[in-house]
């Protein structure tokens, strides 16, 4: 692959952080062309499904994986599903310890693991998006049990039977049936049937990898992306809701109370002001 284009840390990082985090889909990067930077970047899919190119070798990304790419390494995606959406993880070599990074040095592609993963990149985009005090501070303890989920990886890769192999696609589907069919009433059934699976399985795979059950991470996923909605949109808190998934506007208020601390209407009006969104400096 030949590189097009470099980007470096002093165009896309702060140096105060040493981090960036954020959201993206392909209705803002319908394509991203063959490009390197002098930063370590981590890319975690969320849903969807695209090409992934990396120097010489080529992957089919789909929902739960992750790629780490070094600094001077060459990639560049194609989405091939109406809705690609991926966090996209940049950070300094400084900005976590040398030695779990090297762990990483020899492989690009992490094919997803399940709950653990996802929960570390979505508390890590969070982190970053509210900018609560210390937030740094959690960035790197998140950051560094990442790396070292993907190291272990690396690690028991050659352990791994057919029945773990099974599991870790199971709920790697699972994810992704969620991410796209959440604006629909989804149920245990629904998904296990999807799945080819029994009700009862789908249950203990989640609470054995997410220590949540299936409807609570349906609804904490609706939640990311309504707050998500309310915070950048330009939608109704009733609109947001459905959007969402959420058909009883009492229980998405209930829900979202608990969630983030303040009702839907609250956390947008805070949104249009970020001096007053709680943890938010109003820094760029």
């Amino acid at each position: 692959m030949t590189e097009k284009r470099k980007f470096t840390h002093a165009q896309l990082i702060r140096p105060d952080e040493g981090i960036r985090v954020h959201l993206l889909h392909n209705g803002l990067y319908r394509s991203v062309g063959a490009h390197g930077h002098d930063f370590v970047e981590l890319l975690y899919v969320r849903s969807g499904k695209a090409v992934h190119r990396v120097n010489d070798k080529t992957f089919r990304a789909g929902a739960g994986d992750a790629f780490v790419i070094q600094a001077g390494d060459t990639h560049a995606f194609e989405p091939i599903t109406p809705y690609f959406e991926w966090i996209d993880c940049m950070f300094l070599p400084a900005f976590v310890d040398y030695d779990v990074r090297s762990l990483l040095s020899s492989r690009k592609y992490f094919s997803g693991d399940g709950m653990e993963t996802d929960y570390l990149m979505q508390a890590m985009l969070r982190e970053y998006e509210e900018k609560k005090p210390a937030y740094l501070t959690k960035l790197r303890g998140y950051m560094l049990a990442l790396l070292a989920e993907l190291g272990r990886q690396i690690e028991q890769r050659a352990d791994l039977d057919y029945g773990s192999r099974k599991k870790t696609r199971l709920l790697q589907e699972a994810v992704e049936y969620v991410h796209l069919h959440h604006r629909d009433k989804i149920t245990l059934d629904d998904a296990a049937a999807k799945l080819g699976i029994s009700r009862s399985t789908l249950s203990r795979l989640f609470r054995s990898h997410a220590n949540d059950s299936f409807a609570g991470f349906v609804n904490a996923y609706r939640l990311e992306r309504s707050g998500r909605l309310l915070r950048v949109g330009d939608l109704s808190v009733r609109d947001a809701a459905l959007e969402c998934g959420f058909a009883d506007g009492k229980h998405f208020r209930t829900l979202f109370r608990r969630r983030f601390g303040m009702t839907p209407g609250e956390f947008r009006r805070a949104a249009a002001d970020p001096a007053e969104v709680p943890g938010e400096s109003g820094r760029l």
